[in-house]
């Protein structure tokens, strides 16, 4: 027969095992980015394959190829229809824009050289190579990290595989692998591991599909306003502005900032405007847009889910960025909004007062309808006085099946008994038992009877 660890060999196991895990995480963090987007993929996705599976009952994997080919189909229509415009306005940004944004600022400094002499000290040249050179960065900048020149890499093709094949499985074992995490652990913690998944799942799940929608909402808006404002790059600065609504509190500004930098440096405006309107029309476009987004949107959509507090979110977003880079930028949130679920979870189980229930179990029904009330006084100390004769060997059955649904919920059960078939019941069940003696009746020390006398003749 094999040994057995003890209680604190099996601990140590977990921890050791823990370590590594994290250690593992930490080493290989730099090639987790595909499988990080292959859960998130997943996450969004396996809620509709389960929800066409039920109504058709057709194989998972047959559903999870079908949803695949949609959205490549839908992919690849995108692209052959806005990626042309992409790469056609980014072009003319690096070739026409940026240097003539710069000639715009250079004669601008001129002007203000020549008419205020506090400009005076300031020397041309240096100006004009230092414009020279942040417009050389950014062309080198938007030629290297255009995203077709991404795609074409080695490297994105291997990731974007690796993605596509994790990603498929996970929408079709990923309910598997969450039941085996839960049938490792103990029955006892079955119920708070389901409740807290729950809680977790809700919020996380709502979230990345709310922003996922939120980006398709915002860049359609963006689209449509820049549109009519006549603004240079429209497409481009719509698409920009849905993924920046990812990034909390820094996104929009920048989104916004981007827009009215664009509006303010092109050559024409709309309705015999100047740059400057222009500029305070999209400023100002973009602050309702955000507004609405606050106000409607995003109760909406998100619903107020993610109850965080701004300092909390800057917070995050700095370690997030710190560790995950764009893709810590984008999880920061989420991330700290399950922290915050898990730590209140266990700082509830760590502050919460003990809760003892006292049973006093006079047949063998009433010992039944206690085990039925277990599901409602979970974590609670429950002792159950058992009366004498109220069981027999016979109900050997019935007190294993208390002491399972006791383990079930986590009930810290115990019996306090006189009688020795009670208690002899409970400790094989593996309760634990205190048998108290029975103790002699108040009259067994009364004074005895008086002796009667003896007969005289």
């Amino acid at each position: 027969m094999d040994v057995m660890l003890s209680p604190r060999a099996r601990t140590t196991v977990v921890w050791i095992a823990v370590a590594l895990g994290i250690l593992i995480l930490f080493v290989t963090a730099g090639a987790l980015g595909p499988f990080i987007w292959a859960v998130i993929t997943a996450y969004i996705l396996s809620p509709f394959v389960s929800l066409v599976q039920r109504k058709t009952r057709l194989p998972r994997q047959l559903i999870t190829v079908w949803v695949y080919l949609v959205i490549a189909l839908v992919l690849a229509i995108l692209v052959v229809n806005l990626a042309p415009q992409l790469f056609q306005q980014v072009d003319q940004l690096q070739k026409v824009t940026l240097p003539r944004m710069f000639s715009d600022i250079e004669g601008w400094f001129l002007a203000r050289r020549a008419a205020d002499s506090r400009f005076a000290g300031l020397d041309p040249e240096f100006v004009q190579n230092r414009l020279d050179l942040i417009g050389e960065q950014l062309g080198e900048l938007l030629s290297t990290e255009a995203v077709p020149l991404v795609i074409e890499t080695f490297s994105f093709a291997i990731e974007f595989f690796i993605f596509l094949i994790a990603s498929f499985y996970l929408v079709i074992y990923g309910d598997r692998f969450v039941v085996a995490i839960r049938n490792y652990m103990s029955r006892r913690y079955h119920k708070e591991f389901d409740r807290l998944l729950v809680e977790i799942n809700s919020t996380l799940g709502a979230y990345l599909r709310g922003q996922i929608l939120l980006l398709v909402i915002m860049s359609a808006a963006s689209y449509i306003a820049l549109r009519i404002l006549d603004v240079d790059y429209a497409l481009s600065v719509a698409i920009v502005t849905g993924f920046l609504e990812l990034i909390p509190l820094i996104g929009p500004w920048t989104a916004g900032a981007i827009a009215v930098t664009i509006a303010f440096f092109q050559p024409t405006a709309p309705f015999a405007w100047s740059n400057a309107t222009l500029a305070i029309v999209v400023a100002l476009v973009y602050f309702a847009l955000r507004q609405i987004e606050d106000v409607f949107v995003i109760p909406l959509v998100i619903g107020r889910i993610v109850h965080l507090n701004p300092l909390l979110v800057i917070f995050a977003l700095v370690i997030g960025t710190t560790i995950g880079g764009p893709l810590g930028l984008i999880l920061a949130v989420p991330t700290a909004a399950v922290l915050k679920i898990i730590i209140s979870f266990f700082y509830q189980k760590v502050m919460a007062r003990e809760q003892r229930f006292i049973e006093v179990i006079g047949g063998r029904q009433m010992l039944a309808d206690a085990a039925l009330r277990f599901p409602e006084r979970s974590n609670a100390t429950i002792v159950l006085l058992i009366e004498p004769g109220v069981l027999d060997w016979n109900d050997l059955g019935l007190v294993r099946q208390v002491a399972e649904a006791a383990f079930d919920h986590a009930v810290a059960l115990s019996v306090v008994t006189t009688d020795a078939v009670a208690g002899s019941l409970a400790t094989a069940a593996g309760v634990t038992t205190t048998t108290v003696p029975v103790l002699p009746s108040p009259e067994s020390f009364a004074s005895p009877p008086p002796m009667p006398r003896p007969a005289t003749g």
